[in-house]
């Protein structure tokens, strides 16, 4: 965010002056626009119970497990193109689950689970690809909250 203010006051003193309104009342709309999308997030985290877990990313909508087909968490690195619920190319049965391309946890669920990625359509999902703040929080919360059995 910050980094865009500064940009935005590069970027003007090079607009001539008659623009330099219109280009400070686009910078104001972006910058409240990211500040709106953090707020969704910290209000909205994602959340791990004993029934599901809900991985969210914003407006963009969210994903939600049941909790007994979640049987653990891995590091990644990687980054698959797009924003929201979404396939990951060249990966049957894995979705990604973020506001932006950098994932950083990948979510193995067994059995898979039927998740309706809207105009995508359904898919069955072996592994969730998401970004978290704390991978390690991601993991101690699952292993905290343990599903109740099932016979």
């Amino acid at each position: 965010m910050a980094t865009e203010i500064v940009a935005a006051f590069l970027a003007s003193s090079m607009l001539p002056p008659a623009v330099r309104p219109v280009h400070a009342a686009l910078e104001v709309l972006l910058v409240l626009g990211g500040l709106g999308l953090v707020a969704a997030l910290v209000r909205h985290p994602h959340e791990v119970d004993e029934d599901r877990v809900v991985l969210r990313t914003g407006f963009l909508g969210d994903v939600t497990l049941p909790r007994p087909a979640v049987r653990s968490t891995s590091l990644v690195v990687r980054t698959v193109p797009g924003r929201g619920p979404r396939l990951v190319p060249g990966e049957p049965g894995a979705v990604a689950c973020s506001v932006e391309s950098a994932l950083n946890v990948a979510v193995h669920l067994d059995p898979p689970v039927l998740l309706d990625l809207g105009a995508a359509g359904p898919v069955e999902a072996s592994t969730v690809y998401a970004s978290v703040d704390s991978p390690p929080a991601l993991a101690q919360a699952l292993r905290r909250v343990i599903p109740p059995h099932r016979s």
